[in-house]
């Protein structure tokens, strides 16, 4: 079957794609991977160029970084909510970027990247050349990914290491070696080390390996996976990874109910990804209009198919949806919708009336602001600190952005630590006593209103209060030296 699948595949992509001595003649693919690797870089670059931290995983991930500039290690001095491999590639795309103050943005913005090309790729194998560069557009315009790639995030990175595992998986069954099915479960595996959120992108790479029904090869690649992620999680400790990777996220924390995170995935793709849907419902019509021309991609439809929806599901049903986990869902979509198009010029007509409609969606990403009123006068007055201080906060994108580093193990002042019993008053109150740390930063009722006790705690320290409005209040040490 998988032969018949192959060869269908293979006409299907003879009919589509131009003659070379035709017309319209024949488009170098790197032509190609440069334009959409320059699309996906300029639609991000406003955001890796931000003055601001944009989220607050932006700023989280990105005072991680600075710490472990100072030598703090993941799961050790950093605490590590994400999987073992996430903190690791991040800080090699900081010395790529020469550990510039935007360094912890360059892994996130070559993920973009990766996913962009990955996608081209895996559409362009499926269902052609055009249909590759569809794929490809819809990865690199999508809001998600931009929201996702274009600052600090894991769920960025774990998607286009996902993608890059379909990727190789669909090179493995058009052409099945063992070196290719090593690549394709170690691609996969550190996908899972990024984030396990991706597990789903199993289902296309564990059918494309097994069409080729190579029990060797299929061992082969599940043992690299595990090869891969117990490689990124041993030199932490399996103990500390467990704890603060797995046991964290299943424990105590903010739950929604399923309905609600249903809306917020219809409601975010409506708004950020307006482009692939219009693309998606164009794809439907053409399901219905022209169901016969499809049949010879039908197998591959269908496995993409059933990875968007399986995503779709793990979305839902996950303890607490945030938007920036929908990164996940965007390549098979895309994908979906670049294989089922049978009509590319009304597709670009409709995505070209859409971009006024997406861009007004996307203004807050495409052009961010910089720091306003209270905000912009904090960071004035952390910007003015010692180098070498130390700084708390609820808010760790004002450390990040201002150039400085938390104390061991205050990365990250989520609720769910504060839930979990892992970030607790005495834990800061004892950490703001050290004379190194010369401000905290009380920003959110994270430390206001659920850490009780604190300001009296810190006024006893010597610490001295300046009011920016309501709860917002900077702490800091007079004359601090650290």
């Amino acid at each position: 079957m998988s032969e018949t699948v192959e060869t269908a595949a293979q006409s299907s992509r003879s009919a589509r794609e131009p003659s070379p001595t035709g017309r319209r003649g024949s488009v170098s693919p790197w032509l190609v991977v440069g334009a959409l690797a320059v699309l996906t870089i300029v639609l991000r670059l406003p955001a890796f160029l931000s003055s601001r931290h944009l989220v607050f995983d932006d700023g989280t991930y990105g005072v991680s970084v600075l710490d472990m500039r100072h030598g703090l290690a993941p799961y050790r001095g950093v605490f590590s909510a994400q999987g073992p491999l996430h903190f690791p590639l991040l800080y090699v795309g900081d010395l790529l970027g020469l550990r510039t103050i935007d360094g912890p943005r360059v892994a996130p913005m070559l993920a973009g990247v990766l996913a962009t090309i990955a996608s081209w790729a895996i559409a362009r194998r499926l269902a052609g050349s055009r249909a590759g560069v569809i794929a490809g557009v819809l990865v690199a315009t999508s809001g998600s990914m931009i929201w996702t790639t274009g600052q600090v995030t894991g769920d960025g990175i774990a998607s286009a290491l996902a993608v890059a595992a379909v990727w190789a998986a669909v090179v493995y069954r058009n052409d099945p070696r063992l070196l290719r099915a090593l690549i394709t479960g170690a691609l996969m595996g550190a996908a899972l080390a990024v984030k396990p959120l991706i597990a789903t992108a199993a289902l296309p790479v564990g059918w494309w390996l097994w069409s080729r029904r190579r029990l060797d090869h299929g061992a082969a690649a599940v043992g690299a996976a595990i090869v891969v992620w117990f490689a990124a999680a041993l030199p932490w400790g399996l103990s500390r990874v467990w704890d603060q990777s797995v046991k964290y996220n299943t424990g105590a924390g903010p739950r929604y109910a399923k309905l609600s995170q249903l809306r917020k995935l219809a409601s975010t793709l409506s708004s950020r990804d307006l482009l692939l849907v219009g693309a998606l419902v164009l794809a439907l019509v053409t399901v219905v209009v022209a169901a016969r021309t499809l049949a010879p991609l039908r197998a591959d439809v269908v496995v993409v198919a059933i990875w968007a929806a399986a995503t779709a599901v793990a979305l839902v049903l996950e303890p607490a949806l945030y938007r920036n986990h929908l990164a996940t869902i965007i390549p098979p979509l895309a994908l979906l919708a670049a294989i089922l198009v049978r009509t590319p010029r009304v597709l670009a007509l409709l995505l070209v009336l859409l971009v006024p409609w997406s861009v007004a969606n996307l203004h807050d990403i495409l052009w961010p602001t910089g720091y306003r009123g209270a905000a912009a006068a904090l960071m004035h007055t952390l910007k003015g600190l010692p180098h070498d201080a130390w700084v708390i906060s609820d808010e760790p994108g004002f450390v990040y952005r201002a150039g400085l580093r938390t104390p061991p193990l205050l990365n990250d002042p989520s609720v769910k630590r504060i839930d979990q019993g892992l970030l607790t008053t005495d834990m800061v109150a004892d950490a703001a006593a050290d004379p190194r740390v010369c401000a905290v930063v009380v920003w959110s009722a994270r430390f206001a209103r659920d850490l009780p006790g604190l300001a009296d705690r810190l006024r006893a320290d010597g610490l001295l209060p300046q009011s920016f409005g309501g709860d917002r209040v900077l702490w800091l040490r007079p004359s601090c030296r650290p």
